[in-house]
């Protein structure tokens, strides 16, 4: 063998390099390699595990868990309470279970300890019927354990029935709806409509609308007083102006603007259209006394036409001469004319108002009477359905106190037969 394919460790001393070699002894009869049992099995299967998986338990190992160790006490204090913490999975947190047993000295909740004794009265009767159903009767000097568990289960459940409001049966909670839609209390008046009430204004016929009544009445008379004195200092009547006059046809809306109309005429006269008024007013005086004059020499030759001239021209001069006396008047009387001619327009606009707001609160009235009557009948509809109601209501407590004792007697009669039935 070469250098390079020597052992590595060949030349290190007490190493023995000789081949390993394995033998096996040879089997004898008398000797058995069967561990001595003092059972003997004759089933094949007997080595097989028959035991149930229960798939619930190996996944709750693996479930997410929450540890409750509030008021838990791990320091090494030997007066210390040794006080277990709890631990409870997801999905039994929604159920409010609790996985694993707590210790003696934690403070259990009342809600709990009822669902426990609950749930241990069910098992009870389960395993009571079930030994039953198998033949083991079992015998006590005391009680049936029947009877323990059904006085069990009923306080548990008329605590639970306390808990929870009362009686749990159709007829408790048909009595406990009544009374609760009885206890209601009535409608009080909206805060809101009562503030718009009281802030409304007054309505007509009021003590504080006539009141402002009269204030109105008593402005527009001074306002007319005012007018009229207007009217005889430019020297108007009812011979001038037919408008004016007490037995005029003509409405309030044309007056108005008539005079609106003259005084905004007279207003825009300046002392030239004056001069100019007054030059033609002097050359209607002379036109009138030539005429006059005319009148007189034709007088004899035709009377007729005397006749019809002496008629015409007297009117005209009276015409003339009331415009020309007129003049002064409106000279002195012309700083007020944009005054008058302002508070016209407002007195327009006043009575405008007025009659759209008479249109608005005859419409409003109509509105307030139709609503009036819809409530009357909505009233009316009220009444009817509450007496239905009522009626309803007793009809139905009747038949549910009928059923009520016609189950009771059933379950009597059943209860009877199954006493029966075990005692033969």
């Amino acid at each position: 063998m070469s250098e390079a394919t020597r052992p590595k460790y060949d030349n290190l001393p007490g190493i023995d390099t000789a081949p390993d070699i394995y033998e096996t002894p040879e089997l004898a009869e008398d000797v058995s390699t069967v561990q001595a049992s003092t059972v003997v099995s004759e089933d094949d299967d007997a080595a097989l595990d028959r035991q149930r998986f229960h798939t619930d338990q190996a996944r709750s190992r693996f479930q997410p868990s929450r540890v409750d160790a509030q008021g838990v006490d791990f320091s090494d204090n030997i007066a210390a309470q040794r006080r277990s913490y709890r631990t409870s999975t997801r999905d039994r947190r929604r159920r409010g279970e609790i996985l694993g047993h707590d210790s003696e000295d934690e403070n259990e909740a009342f809600i709990e300890k009822l669902a426990r004794v609950k749930r241990e009265a069910m098992e009870l009767q389960r395993e009571y019927n079930q030994g039953l159903a198998t033949g083991n009767k079992l015998k006590t000097e005391e009680m049936d354990p029947l009877q323990v568990i059904e006085s069990i289960s009923n306080e548990v459940d008329s605590i639970y029935a306390a808990r929870r409001g009362g009686v749990r049966g159709p007829e408790a909670q048909l009595d406990r709806t009544v009374q609760k839609f009885k206890d209601y209390k009535p409608f009080e008046p909206s805060p809101l409509i009562t503030r718009a009430i009281a802030k409304a204004p007054p309505l007509p016929g009021t003590q504080i609308q006539k009141g402002q009544l009269d204030h109105v009445l008593s402005q527009a008379a001074d306002f007319d007083k005012r007018i009229t004195e207007l009217e005889n200092s430019l020297g108007l009547n009812g011979n001038t102006m037919p408008d004016i006059s007490p037995e005029s046809t003509f409405p309030v809306f044309t007056q108005l603007k008539s005079f609106e109309q003259t005084l905004s005429i007279l207003g825009e006269a300046s002392a030239n259209n004056l001069e100019g008024s007054i030059q033609h007013i002097k050359k209607l005086a002379a036109e009138a006394e030539q005429l006059k004059a005319t009148r007189e020499d034709t007088a004899r030759t035709n009377a007729t036409s005397h006749d019809d001239d002496e008629a015409a021209y007297p009117d005209r001069e009276a015409k003339i001469n009331a415009l020309y006396g007129t003049l002064p008047a409106i000279d002195k009387l012309s700083p007020i004319l944009p005054i008058m001619l302002e508070r016209l327009r407002t007195l327009r606009l006043v009575h405008t108002s007025a009659w759209e707001a008479d249109e608005v609160l005859d419409e409003l009235e109509l509105r307030q009477s139709k609503q009036e009557n819809e409530i009357m009948n909505w009233q009316k509809q009220l009444e009817i359905m509450e007496k239905r109601m009522k009626q309803a209501t007793d009809v139905m407590h009747g038949n549910m106190k009928t059923i009520g004792t016609d189950v009771k007697n059933f379950e009597e009669r059943v209860e009877k037969l199954l006493s029966e039935s075990r005692a033969q």
